[in-house]
């Protein structure tokens, strides 16, 4: 039956066309769907499997078939003839495999383009699909208590019969993802918006997520069985297609894997180690990064799915008020970065091109002010997880604090720079405390987290010297940080050598920073300080002093400040001539009034 629909598709098509009563074909159609629906979902033991699978593979051609694309695709499928043959008792490779293709002719051109047969063809697809629906109506009621009543193991009838139906369900999304179930036009937004309905795509989705509810699993294997893996594969193409339904559900499915470490979340305890193998909610989270990596991802999805996971991070890891009661709160230490960090990098990358190419900036602002309240939240963490937060991502926070401001707009500088400042100073501010701690009390690791705080201070303070070399937010921490520095060399033996470090390191940090920025001005303002840590007995801190020195053109600086003074001067005098001449001016303007003056009263004078 399989192998005549795929044949004479077209043709039997083309007998509904010009009848007065029911189509003949119509009735067959709908009694094939039912054939196959019953054969799916046919009860019994291991003899029915056969049947279940033809029921499956012919449910689904019957709607790839009367798809819009899918009658030239399922039409010209590749049958491929064995190259195998009995020689002597024995199978032997005779021949080379022989690939039999049916032409797409004239006719299935011209069966295509005709409206009425268009109409047929939806009406045709229309049944097909609903007897999907059904399908999953049937894995509701009964798909768990058939596997629940039989052995849950990785080869169940029912898990075979699913894997088959996931795998024919990738053939009909590859014929219907640009039409039946394109996702449409995706629009900027600040989260994913969007609603179950009556569309196929919609629909479609329901389905795959029923069929991974009834995939069953064995908790003690390490690894997704193939039902799992055929609708892991199913979302991230349909999420490489722009489908903002599948984003969502990858993001449902995830739940907290895609922030959270998976030993966090576990409810067994696995020795601490965090390798749990594959998790079916860790793989949809990587499922979302991964989809970014899609050339088919439009710039406006990955923007509004980046948005979407910031706004659950920070429902998570946030510091608002509002959320510092919430049960879902968790700790910093058990975050995970790599995954929302993909995320970022390519929603940075979308969100800088659309803001480049367009003239409305309203929604783009709110999307770059959630961008910036999420580093905010990074720098600064709540007071209970600030430690954990230095001590387990200070390189995490650094690369995505490089992220962002690589591709930042020049008119939100001024919401970057008090974000960089205060990071700043939180982090000299938590390396000074961490070594003043017991360092062998307690779980935290403290040396590691004044460590971790250097990095964090070296992110924000590099970023002020790149971005905003002007603000006064770096020479004040320049100053500050390097003076301090010099006079704790100078009472070396009065300070503890944890706290010494600590200063020797962030002014290197300081150093390394000035040495990327652009402002000769902020080097001159620096020079005096860098000339008297030349003398400091840290060959480390001599040798990235001496470095900027030795990049620092003076002579240009000396000209260019006699240059801008001369330029200050002459604008001086020229002022100064201007107000002597507008004074002449004035006296004379006075001058004129009282004449003014004197000749009215004459006048009044002379009238009365």
């Amino acid at each position: 039956l399989e192998r005549v629909m795929r044949l004479f598709f077209s043709r039997l098509l083309d007998t509904l066309l010009g009848t007065l009563n029911e189509p003949w074909f119509l009735q067959t159609w709908n009694e094939i769907l039912q054939v196959s629906f019953d054969s799916a979902t046919m009860a019994g033991e291991r003899e029915t499997l056969d049947m279940r699978l033809a029921g499956v593979e012919l449910m689904v051609l019957c709607a790839q078939l009367s798809c819009r694309a899918g009658m030239a695709a399922a039409s010209s499928a590749a049958r491929v003839g064995t190259n195998m043959e009995v020689v002597g008792g024995a199978l032997r490779s005779v021949r080379a495999a022989v690939e039999e293709k049916i032409p797409k002719t004239d006719e299935l051109r011209s069966v295509q383009n005709r409206p009425e047969v268009n109409l047929w063809r939806q009406r045709l697809f229309d049944f097909a699909f609903d007897n999907l629906c059904n399908f999953q109506a049937h894995l509701e009621e009964n798909g768990a208590e058939e596997d629940e009543r039989q052995c849950v193991t990785l080869d169940s009838l029912l898990t075979q019969v699913l894997t088959k139906m996931t795998g024919e369900l990738a053939k009909l999304y590859e014929c219907c993802k640009n039409d039946e179930m394109a996702p449409g036009p995706c629009e900027l937004q600040l989260d994913i918006f969007i609603k179950n309905d009556d569309g196929y795509e919609s629909r479609f989705l329901q389905l795959l997520i029923e069929i991974g509810k009834n995939a069953g699993s064995d908790k003690n294997s390490r690894y997704l069985n193939q039902v799992q893996r055929g609708v892991m594969s199913l979302l991230q193409g349909m999420a490489s297609n722009s489908s903002l339904r599948a984003f969502k559900a990858l993001a449902t499915i995830s739940g907290d894997y895609m922030f959270v470490r998976p030993k966090a979340l576990s409810k067994s305890n696995n020795e601490g180690k965090d390798d749990h193998g594959e998790i079916f909610e860790l793989e949809a989270a990587k499922m979302v990064a991964s989809a970014f990596d899609s050339d088919d991802l439009s710039n406006e999805a990955k923007v509004v799915v980046m948005c979407s996971v910031l706004q659950t991070y920070l429902k998570i890891y946030g510091n608002s008020e509002k959320q510092k009661n919430d049960e879902e709160k968790r700790k910093t230490s058990e975050a995970r970065y790599d995954i929302i960090t993909s995320v970022i990098d390519s929603g940075l990358e979308a969100t800088e091109y659309i803001d480049s190419n367009i003239n409305e900036k309203t929604t783009l602002d709110s999307i770059w002010d959630r961008i910036i309240a999420t580093v905010s939240s990074l720098l600064m963490p709540p007071a209970e997880n600030r430690y954990e937060n230095y001590a387990y991502h200070s390189k995490s926070i650094l690369n995505i604090v490089a992220m962002v401001l690589s591709h930042l707009p020049l008119r939100k500088f001024s919401l970057a720079e008090p974000m960089l400042q205060n990071g700043a100073n939180q982090a000299v501010k938590v390396a000074f405390e961490c070594n003043e701690k017991n360092q062998d009390c307690g779980d935290i690791p403290y040396a590691q987290v004044a460590e971790g705080a250097v990095h964090v201070f070296l992110s924000c303070f590099m970023g002020l010297c790149q971005k905003m070399p002007t603000c006064p937010a770096v020479s004040d921490l320049t100053l500050k940080i390097l003076e301090d520095t010099i006079e704790c060399e100078d009472l070396l033996s009065e300070n503890s050598l944890r706290q010494s470090k600590t200063r020797q390191s962030l002014a290197i940090a300081v150093c390394e920073s000035l040495r990327t920025t652009t402002s000769q001005d902020l080097l001159v303002g620096a020079f005096p300080l860098l000339c008297r840590l030349t003398n400091v007995e840290n060959d480390g801190l001599r040798r990235a002093a001496g470095k900027i020195l030795g990049s620092m053109n003076l002579s240009e600086a000396i000209s260019r400040e006699r240059q801008r003074a001369e330029r200050a001067d002459t604008r001086a005098r020229e002022i100064e001539e201007e107000n002597i001449a507008m004074l002449e001016e004035i006296e004379y303007l006075q001058a004129e009034n009282e004449e003014l003056q004197r000749q009215l009263a004459v006048f009044s004078e002379e009238f009365t």
